[in-house]
Formats: C-alpha cells, structure tokens, sequence
C-alpha cells in the first residue's frame, strides 16, 4: 500500500485547464484505483448512501403515501444492498461510481414521482 504523499508533477497554474470532462473523469478515477483513495471512496458512498439518501426516501415514501410507497421502498433497498455489495466485494471504482450516480438518479426520479403527484 502506498502511504507516501506525492507532489503533482506541474503546479497547479501549469497544468491544464482545459481538458474535456470525460479525461477529467478518466484521469480522477485513474487516480482513485491506484492511490489509497478507493476506501475512501467506498465510505463516502456507503455513508452518503446509508445515512442520507436511503432514509430520506424512505420517509417521504410512508409520509406522503400514494398507492406506490411499498414498491419505490423495495427498489430503494434493492439499490442500496446494491450499491453496498459492489463496495464490499471489491468491484472496480469505476464501476462503483457508476452504480453510485444510478442509484442517486434513481432515488430523485421516484421522489419527484412522490412530489408530482
């Protein structure tokens, strides 16, 4: 495990600003697998999942009960289970994001559902 900080190559005014968003994200999780960042990450996302998104749609869904609630509750922890076993079982970062930015769009869609309705 590699627990020595590095200092970037190029200074922060030197390097390139002006990189399209997929190499921004390409070189960030590149990043991510090969330092120690990826618990870090796999934390990050099972807190903010766990401790935030989970709970709150699962409160909206009893609270503002439309007919709906007990199917949107079982895909949330259908994608909550999902999301914590791609992190215990060591999936790639990528991958992980990946099912971490679904899930996120996933929980917004049904809340508006919730809240159009």
């Amino acid at each position: 495990m590699n627990t020595k900080l590095t200092l970037p190559a190029n200074t922060a005014a030197e390097q390139n600003h002006n990189l399209s968003w997929r190499t921004q994200y390409n070189n960030a999780v590149k990043l991510l697998e090969t330092g120690d960042y990826r618990f870090t990450m796999m934390v990050a996302m099972l807190i903010i999942q766990s401790c935030i998104i989970t709970p709150v749609s699962l409160l909206v869904f009893q609270y503002f009960d439309f007919g709906y609630s007990d199917i949107f509750a079982g895909i949330a922890v259908v994608a909550f289970f999902g999301v914590l076993v791609s992190n215990l079982g060591l999936l790639s970062v990528r991958f992980c994001i990946r099912l971490f930015t679904v899930n996120v769009l996933l929980h917004v869609v049904m809340l508006a559902l919730h809240f159009v309705r």
